[in-house]
């Protein structure tokens, strides 16, 4: 769960310098990211490549259905299923307390992202069977995924652990495709109360202090525009994934550029393009002519 109590060690970044020197490609650019996350690898980029990074909670993780966890966990441990598909680390966060581990080895696991699958392996001490790039909807087109085998029940099950606000195309394309879909609410995420923002990040948001913020979910967007406000001119929006960009472009804003992939070098490249390409994101103000 992401806790506003580590509000306070980024509340120097809103007055520090970049840690990198002028010739770093976001030397003097100011960036939000909008959650807390110990050893965040995406903040850590954009720190190295010269940004002030502002790190903010603006959402909360609510646990979701306890009884229903404890049920997907025992269809696993009782070989209920052919496939275990997780979308996100916090899904997996979320599954941790209730899965017997090691699973049964006919269980496949299908994650998205290195960073679920890096969550995964940590918490059952192996490697997924599939690894998906990009959104949860790059699952659809793996070939393993196009169809489940003439085979009993249990080989046609999908348990599909997600966040009750997660978007239902995955759920809906499995079925289509002729799994038997469990899907389960192993969270929601509502958005943060405005007293624990960073202190001073609503004045520096609005007075377009930040050249740009990165948007990690859909519900990070939403809680972004509920406490902040629209973004003022100047500050370049960058999604995380399709899934984000097209939920923030649903909410009228504009998204300057989506992340090639969603890992901190994807972010990083897609920050750059965003505050090389238009000169109005710039911090420093132009020089005036002599002539």
């Amino acid at each position: 769960m992401e806790d506003s109590t580590a509000r306070n060690d980024s509340a120097e970044y809103l007055t520090g310098r970049p840690r990198e020197g002028s010739g770093a490609p976001l030397s003097g650019r100011v960036v939000l990211l909008p959650r807390l996350k110990e050893g965040d690898r995406i903040a850590s980029a954009l720190e190295r490549a010269g940004a002030r990074v502002l790190r903010a909670a603006v959402t909360r993780t609510v646990p979701g259905d306890a009884a229903a966890l404890e049920a997907a966990a025992r269809r696993i441990a009782a070989g209920e299923a052919a496939w275990l598909v997780l979308t996100s680390a916090r899904t997996v966060a979320a599954l941790a307390p209730y899965l017997h581990v090691p699973v049964p080895s006919a269980l496949r696991v299908a994650v998205v992202g290195p960073a679920t699958a890096r969550a995964w392996a940590e918490l059952a001490g192996a490697t997924p069977d599939l690894v998906a790039r990009g959104s949860a909807a790059a699952l659809l087109g793996e070939p393993v995924l196009a169809g489940p085998p003439p085979a009993p029940n249990a080989a046609r099950r999908v348990l599909l652990p997600a966040s009750a606000l997660a978007d239902p195309a995955l759920g809906d394309g499995l079925r289509r495709a002729g799994w038997e879909v469990e899907q389960v609410a192993a969270y929601t995420t509502i958005t943060a109360d405005a007293h624990d923002l960073l202190p001073g990040l609503a004045s520096t948001w609005g007075t377009g202090g930040v050249d740009a913020v990165v948007l990690t979910a859909p519900s990070t967007t939403r809680a972004v525009l509920e406490l902040l406000g629209p973004p003022p001119q100047g500050t370049g929006l960058v999604a995380i994934g399709a899934t984000t960009a097209a939920a923030t472009r649903g909410l009228g804003l504009p998204v300057a550029a989506v992340a090639p992939s969603p890992t901190p070098e994807g972010v990083l490249q897609a920050t750059i393009d965003v505050t090389t390409s238009d000169p109005t994101l710039s911090t420093t103000p132009p020089l005036r002519s002599t002539s």
